[in-house]
Parts: structure tokens; C-alpha cells; sequence
């Protein structure tokens, strides 16, 4: 499997309200991406994940793909 991010992401913070950043981590299947994939820690991987459970119920990021 190849990363989406070859090195370190720069994003220090994960905000809800920023849901481009957050559609980065999301696959076309709407499910969240693996550490693997992402290549970020374990504690931002938690942040990351909180950060797109806020979004969706917000409705800025959907819960499932339009196919």
C-alpha cells in the first residue's frame, strides 16, 4: 500500500470546521483512512478521527458516499 502523504503532515492541529483538510483523510467510500495510509501518529490519527466525527454530525462531511 502506498501512503498519501510521503513524509511528516504539517497539520499540528485538526479543526472540524477545516473539512478540506479532513476530505484528505477520508477514502471515496467515506470511511476513514488507516494509519498506514496516512502515515500519522497515533495520537493524531485519534485527533484526526474525533475531527471527522464532528464534521459529519455537523453535516460539513458526509457519512457515506454518493454512489
Amino acid at each position: 500500500m502506498a501512503k498519501i502523504f510521503k513524509h511528516r503532515t504539517d497539520v499540528a492541529f485538526f479543526d472540524y470546521k477545516d473539512y478540506k483538510t479532513l476530505q484528505r483523510y477520508v477514502n471515496m467510500y467515506g470511511q476513514i483512512e488507516t494509519r498506514k495510509k496516512t502515515g500519522i501518529t497515533e495520537a493524531q490519527q485519534r485527533r484526526l478521527s474525533i475531527a471527522i466525527k464532528r464534521a459529519r454530525h455537523i453535516a460539513l462531511l458526509p457519512y457515506v458516499a454518493n454512489n
